[in-house]
């Protein structure tokens, strides 16, 4: 089952700066030319069960998936129902270096596996290509909201 990870550094910013920005995911389709829709269906303190509608490679999927909010700075998600097999991953604000670096690992399964061998390298190459565009806009927003404070 192919494991995509992308990252993007966050320099001059803290996990606070953009923790509100990650965690906004019904402002993503404003923000992010590959998100369709973002619907939150249920929201508690550390739970979120959000639809999301995308489009990868020109194609759109539709997923719900159960959002968990850990401390200090992650998010973790497993899709509950939709277009794949399996679609999970994480949300990470990583301090630990000199920057602050966003971080997206999805994990997914077309589920046809007969056709994996084709359908994963493109899978692959789509969501990577989605995750940075998502990474670089957060960190666009969260840059913007930064500097609005601070003035």
């Amino acid at each position: 089952m192919p494991i995509v990870t992308t990252s993007v550094e966050l320099p001059g910013l803290t996990a606070e700066d953009v923790w509100p920005t990650l965690v906004d995911f019904a402002r993503y389709p404003d923000l992010m030319e590959d998100v369709v829709s973002v619907e939150i269906l249920e929201q508690g303190e550390t739970t979120m069960l959000s639809a999301w509608k995308v489009l990868l490679n020109g194609s759109e999927f539709t997923w719900e998936e159960r959002d968990h909010l850990e401390p200090p700075f992650l998010i973790r998600f497993d899709q509950t129902d939709g277009d794949l097999d399996v679609w999970n991953g994480s949300w990470q604000l990583d301090s630990s270096g000199a920057v602050l670096v966003a971080r997206l690992t999805v994990k997914f399964d077309i589920g046809i596996p007969s056709m994996s061998e084709i359908l994963d390298p493109i899978g692959e190459r789509a969501i990577r290509a989605n995750s940075i565009q998502m990474l670089n806009a957060v960190r666009a927003i969260a840059s913007s909201r930064a500097k609005e404070t601070a003035q």
